[in-house]
């Protein structure tokens, strides 16, 4: 999907960090937009800022990512304001540090309910529209670092395990609905400088009691992140080339490489009981 001029994109949390970068970088190519999250006001701030400055349609919703009816009355709408919708973005999601066996069973379903529900709800709700729609349209899924392996900054077994689960979807989405002129992209960032830090302010009370906030996390993302428009920038691009993976950092190289080693190891140990 080279030219993106006019355009029109969903981005799902999409009202600050990872989402709020890539949207900005989809409004530099002339893409109109509607930004959804759980606050629509700072949802409408968004939007009217990029509209603004970019001179695009945008709208900002609230919408609660883990629903159902919520993410098909987004898509109902964005179809409705828009006439159609070429790509969707499903980067909202939620943070939780903490090894196994301390975390609980509501943070498991916390976590899982974002990050893979509704990433899961997203693509559902979208691609059964693009095929009706008929015309090219791409999935942009943010991943993480932890989708292809582990990293050094702290224990985030349930984390990793939903970004892993994020590049099992994409992957048999790009496999299925090739066919259909839809096309994925896995965004795969190592540390941002976000919000995320902070994120249990956000925590349902069905999922338990909310953490303070996480001050050793919000140093480590502060010191180490990226900027978040830059990523914007990068998976825009990716987009753009159709490519399936966009890794933000060097050091990324060195999970992905560690883990090919390893799997060819144990292949070799497979080829051994043929002989």
């Amino acid at each position: 999907m080279k030219d993106l001029k006019n355009k029109v994109a969903v981005v799902t949390g999409g009202n600050s960090g990872i989402g709020l970068g890539v949207a900005r970088a989809l409004a530099a190519e002339g893409v109109h937009l509607m930004l959804s999250g759980l606050h629509g006001d700072k949802s409408e701030r968004a939007a009217t800022a990029l509209a603004d400055e970019y001179g695009i349609r945008a709208i900002g919703v609230a919408s609660d990512a883990s629903k159902r009816e919520e993410v098909e009355a987004l898509a109902d709408l964005a179809f409705k304001e828009f006439g159609h919708v070429d790509i969707v973005v499903a980067n909202a999601g939620v943070g939780l540090r903490g090894a196994m066996h301390k975390i609980s069973d509501n943070d498991w379903d916390w976590l899982m309910s974002v990050n893979v529900r509704g990433t899961y709800l997203a693509c559902s709700a979208f691609i059964r529209r693009f095929i009706e729609q008929g015309s090219p349209a791409h999935i942009l899924i943010t991943g993480s670092e932890q989708s292809v392996g582990m990293t050094p900054y702290g224990s985030m077994p349930i984390y990793a395990a939903s970004k892993h689960a994020l590049l099992g979807l994409a992957d048999a989405i790009r496999n299925d609905y090739a066919g259909n002129g839809i096309a994925v992209t896995l965004l795969c960032p190592g540390p941002v400088a976000t919000d995320i830090w902070d994120i249990e302010r956000d925590r349902p009370a069905q999922y338990g009691q909310r953490a303070a906030s996480n001050e050793e996390s919000k140093k480590l993302i502060m010191e180490l992140g990226m900027d978040a428009n830059l990523v914007g920038r990068m998976a825009v691009e990716g987009v753009k080339a159709d490519d399936f993976y966009v890794f933000t950092h060097e050091y990324i190289r060195d999970l992905v490489e560690g883990r090919y080693r390893e799997m060819i190891a144990a292949l070799d140990k497979t080829d051994a009981f043929s002989k």
